[in-house]
């Protein structure tokens, strides 16, 4: 890809004074733009990859690229016969524990009929108690069988109340048993809902490499997401040019997928941290166009407009001596002139002072 031309204007006026002197061309006068070059890739807008929260064999995939996703949907479908048969039995413990712990519980009947029976039993001795208590009064009974009589009251009022405390017992576990099962069942469902790979976003499904068959370990990438508001360019540039950029500043991108085109954004985030591997700044800059297609991924060059000046008076870069002069021919001899160069490009360089737009420079 070429570079983005930085200026704009008719190409320079070579002139041959003859065929004696050396070729020569006039400083031209047009609009001349500063920018700092960048380089990078397009991403969309929030672009995120998608990780698998577990391994297994992918199974499923319902994502199409370049269709739109829903928050929630599910995209890839993992293998998990294992914690397919753990569900299973943790399902079945907890519909056996919501069985134990309702009203008609099985195991709490045991438990009611014999609070039942030892009820019955306490209410029985109770009133041969009592009679055999008149009874004693009237001197009608022995001691022994009064106190034969009392001790047999004592021991099913006794007995009475440990039926049902163990009753209150037995509730109170399988109201715990049935808790436990449940909170067993909800995280064994939050483990299989990782193998259900899901959108977390309202956007667009872009690229995944992940194909049907393909183990897939904990951490790996099944795909690329991002919103459908638009893109940007992720760029690079030197750290030497850091203090000549703000955000705000326009930008001009090139595209080898889109050749002979160029697009508009805006500069709009500039990174805190130079990258210390290549020295590089990342920035990014949000596309103003509309691109030709919706990919993500594609290499573009960038130049990230510093100033620019209309009327300008401009030489090619290649004339400029060391110390800031240049050679012109002037009544046939030549001379070496001063100048006070202004904005720099690639390829040109204003010149402020110590030339007129009739000067004839010398090529090299």
């Amino acid at each position: 890809m070429n570079k983005l031309r930085q200026t704009i204007g008719l190409a320079w006026i070579a002139t041959a004074v003859s065929c004696a002197n050396p070729e020569t061309i006039q400083p031209e006068t047009k609009s001349v733009m500063e920018a700092v070059y960048a380089s990078g890739f397009l991403e969309a807008i929030g672009q995120v990859e998608l990780r698998s929260q577990t391994e297994g064999v992918l199974q499923n995939e319902f994502g199409t690229e370049g269709e739109k996703v829903q928050n929630g949907q599910v995209l890839f479908t993992i293998s998990g016969l294992a914690l397919d048969s753990r569900l299973q039995t943790a399902q079945q413990q907890f519909e056996l524990a919501k069985i134990n712990a309702s009203p008609s519980s099985p195991v709490l009947a045991e438990y009611l009929q014999g609070v039942k029976i030892a009820e019955e039993q306490y209410r029985a001795d109770s009133l041969t108690w009592l009679r055999q208590s008149r009874l004693y009064e009237q001197k009608a009974v022995s001691v022994s069988q009064f106190e034969s009589a009392e001790t047999a009251f004592e021991s099913s009022k006794q007995n009475w109340k440990r039926s049902q405390s163990q009753l209150k017992s037995k509730r109170d576990q399988v109201l715990m048993d049935l808790e436990s099962t449940r909170k067993d069942l909800l995280l064994l469902q939050d483990e299989l809902d990782h193998y259900k790979v899901r959108s977390d976003r309202d956007g667009v499904f872009f690229h995944s490499e992940a194909e049907i068959g393909e183990f897939i370990k904990k951490g790996d990438v099944l795909a690329t997401l991002g919103t459908d508001r638009g893109f940007i360019g992720s760029l690079k540039i030197d750290e030497q040019d850091i203090s000549r950029i703000s955000l705000g500043q326009k930008v001009l991108l090139e595209m080898d997928a889109f050749p002979g085109e160029t697009f508009q954004a805006e500069l709009t985030k500039i990174y805190s941290k130079v990258d210390p591997m290549d020295q590089m700044l990342r920035v990014d800059a949000r596309l103003k166009d509309t691109l030709p297609s919706r990919l993500i991924g594609l290499a573009l060059e960038a130049n990230i407009l510093v100033r620019e000046k209309s009327e300008a008076l401009v030489i090619p870069g290649s004339l400029l001596l060391p110390g800031d002069s240049v050679l012109i021919l002037h009544d046939g001899k030549t001379r070496k002139v001063k100048v006070s160069p202004g904005i720099r490009t690639l390829t040109e360089v204003e010149i402020l002072d110590g030339l007129s737009k009739d000067s004839n420079l010398i090529k090299p």
